[in-house]
């Protein structure tokens, strides 16, 4: 069903040759009749709500009373496949420190079934929903990319601290928004904001950041995205995604602000030149950004490898020394003996972000995990980057 709607929504359906007869909710009845048996009149038959009904469609569970009660209530907006794989399972495994209060999703069907297996008190389609309840402490953002910027305004502006997954936003007037909110309550005890930029809380890199601790040069950074080949077609690259550079690229932009500890003085970016139709100019390009403190990181995005070859390969050259990360498996430097860090699987942080977010709750007073100049700061390098990529495309 789920994916029958997202065919119906892209309009790659279409019942424009089948002119559907309207019932009212009530006549529902008349409604399965209308398309069925020896009487049918219609191939297509839609129920509608009343003018002053609510559009939200929200729900309590009965699985509510078997939820465990951590001290922190989450409600997650936007139930995909990343959320449903990764977000909920990590929140369960830290069930003593977070509790899962709502599921909102595009459609009721999918909020239901997604809060009934993970134990929701609530679930909806509407997301005022998630901004009114009152035992919601931290709204989770997963949604496409698109809707974002302006979910992260309405949740601050109600007093929700927010958790919302890469791109913070797709658009310069967002930030801005965003940045004036909070120097508008500057002094204020304001709600908290964090981008899952997860790879910053990965074992590999917090071990990365120890080694360099008492560096006296500046970075050189060198990482490789072998991004792997998304068709043209895929709601990545449209106006939901903003594309690859906006969607993904941000996560190492925001590692290079993490292992700098500097401000972006100078972003240049260039992209593959492709004769045929099949990529993207944010598909496959180099992004350089100079730092304050004087190092120098660069990004090759690509979607042109093989899959066989590891996806994320970084080497940083610092102080007689280069430090290695081989796909968030292992991590090595050569020209000091310093141990070594080995995970059996890709461990790229996102449960540790959880963590670090859980001791930011117990101690409000502490900085946040990731600072807002850093989460400001590494979006617009990704729109500097895509305005140097895309010179055409509008800055809204």
């Amino acid at each position: 069903m789920q994916a029958y709607l997202d065919l119906v929504a892209s309009e790659r359906i279409s019942f424009d040759n089948f002119p559907p007869a309207v019932f009212a909710l009530d006549k529902a009845n008349e409604a399965y009749a209308s398309v069925s048996g020896s009487t049918r009149n219609s191939l297509v038959a839609l129920l509608k709500y009343s003018e002053d009904a609510a559009a939200d469609r929200s729900m309590p569970l009965p699985l509510a009373a078997q939820a465990s009660r951590g001290p922190i209530g989450v409600t997650l907006v936007g139930a995909g496949g990343f959320a449903q794989g990764m977000h909920l399972p990590n929140l369960r495994k830290l069930k003593d420190q977070f509790s899962l209060r709502g599921v909102v999703s595009r459609t009721g069907a999918n909020a239901k079934a997604v809060g009934q297996q993970f134990g929701a008190a609530f679930a909806g389609t509407d997301f005022k929903a998630a901004v009114d309840d009152r035992d919601t402490s931290l709204i989770l953002i997963a949604t496409r990319h698109h809707l974002h910027g302006s979910m992260v305004l309405e949740a601050l502006r109600a007093g929700k601290n927010v958790l919302v997954e890469k791109p913070l936003a797709l658009r310069e007037t967002e930030l801005d928004a965003i940045e004036s909110f909070y120097a508008q309550r500057a002094g204020q005890r304001a709600p908290l904001l964090m981008t899952g930029f997860n790879r910053r809380f990965s074992p590999a890199m917090k071990q990365a950041k120890q080694w360099l601790a008492a560096r006296s040069t500046p970075l050189m950074v060198n990482y490789r995205m072998n991004a792997g080949f998304i068709p043209l077609n895929h709601w990545v690259h449209g106006e939901e995604g903003g594309g690859r550079n906006l969607g993904e690229a941000c996560h190492i932009y925001d590692l290079f602000a993490f292992l700098t500890a500097g401000n972006p003085v100078r972003v240049t970016a260039e992209c593959v030149s492709a004769t045929g139709r099949q990529w993207n100019a944010n598909d496959n390009f180099m992004a350089t950004i100079a730092y304050s403190d004087g190092s120098l990181c660069s990004l090759t995005y690509t979607s042109l490898g093989s899959k066989e070859f590891p996806k994320e390969r970084m080497e940083i050259f610092c102080d007689g020394t280069v430090i290695e990360l081989d796909d968030y498996r292992s991590l090595k430097m050569t020209g000091r003996k310093a141990g070594a860090w080995r995970a059996a699987a890709p461990a790229k942080g996102q449960f540790q972000e959880l963590e670090d977010l859980a001791a930011w709750f117990r101690d409000p007073s502490a900085p946040w995990p990731i600072s807002l100049t850093d989460q400001l700061a590494v979006s617009r390098v990704a729109l500097e980057v895509e305005r140097q990529l895309k010179p055409t495309s509008p800055d809204a």
